[in-house]
């Protein structure tokens, strides 16, 4: 029914990701893991399919291959980094909630630091248009039994409906945008399956453990032209071009606010943020000459919780 794909750059973490992936029960009928970047063919487990490049591949393209190799031959499709462990009941519990709504194309459940902290439950955008982590920060505590709609799911660990994925593909090989590299490619993905009429959705009780992007540090001048450039895109590729220049004024007040918490972590964040300002017009156009499936949104999403 499901195949689990797990990009990795070789991480210390993979060990424990698939130490929780097999205990899953039922577990997944394919276990892929994408592995880049290294000379390392990755670890001999039973059951465990690797994929291996040596040339080390973003996340989008990454799991995009994933998805070619299994697509075809399964209903769903689980997505899950190599820092997350899963409990054993998290994929039982996001194929129910598939299994329940043919038009729910996402779904996740509660990710979760180890200080107990909610990582996230899913992707929404802030008043400034900043995509956010759903309740990122709050205290875990006892969850009700009511799934609700989200904007979209994080790929940190979610579960997609291969038939969602194949309608709104931008190639018969790409899915997540390659061009993405990393960060907000889920942001992008969960508009595009919005734009045709797919539903992501969060589950009670389905819940896994995520130690957060160790890969952000080895990258200190891709993450924030990532994460500031990729919003601007994601928006400016799904909205109409008239909502998005109306959106200007309250894009901006977001992108300092943005740059502004990127720089306490990263201060090369204020050597990209003059060159994203001065690429703005690009960043835009080329958002609006994508093509892909389905009728452009009139604003960003909002869902009442």
């Amino acid at each position: 029914m499901t195949a689990l794909i797990i990009p990795s750059l070789g991480s210390p973490t993979l060990a424990s990701c698939l130490e929780a992936v097999t205990a899953l029960t039922p577990g997944p009928d394919r276990i892929v893991v994408v592995l880049s970047g290294t000379n390392d063919e990755g670890p001999k487990i039973p059951g465990v399919e690797i994929l291996h490049s040596a040339q080390r591949l973003g996340f989008a393209e990454a799991v995009n291959r994933g998805i070619v190799s299994t697509i075809d031959d399964h209903k769903y499709i689980g997505l899950l980094n190599d820092d997350a462990t899963p409990a054993p009941d998290w994929l039982d519990r996001l194929q129910g909630c598939l299994e329940e709504n043919a038009r729910f194309g996402a779904v996740q459940g509660t990710l979760s630091g180890h200080d107990l902290r909610i990582d996230g439950r899913g992707i929404e955008f802030d008043s400034f248009g900043l995509p956010t982590q759903i309740d990122r920060g709050q205290r875990l505590e006892e969850e009700h039994d009511e799934n609700h709609l989200i904007p979209a799911t994080s790929a940190t660990a979610c579960v997609y409906r291969s038939e969602a994925l194949k309608s709104i593909a931008l190639s018969p090989t790409d899915f997540f945008d390659p061009s993405y590299g990393s960060y907000h490619e889920d942001v992008d993905l969960g508009l595009r399956l919005l734009r045709n009429s797919w539903l992501a959705v969060w589950v009670p009780h389905a819940r896994c453990r995520h130690i957060g992007s160790a890969s952000g540090h080895s990258m200190r001048w891709r993450h924030p032209w990532w994460l500031l450039a990729n919003r601007w895109r994601a928006l400016a590729g799904n909205l109409e071009p008239i909502a998005t220049v109306l959106l200007v004024p309250r894009l901006l007040r977001g992108e300092l606010r943005a740059i502004h918490t990127l720089f306490r972590d990263n201060p090369r964040v204020g050597l990209i943020a003059p060159v994203i300002f001065m690429l703005l017009p690009f960043l835009l156009f080329s958002g609006w000459l994508r093509s892909s499936p389905g009728k452009r949104l009139n604003s960003i999403p909002e869902f009442t919780r």
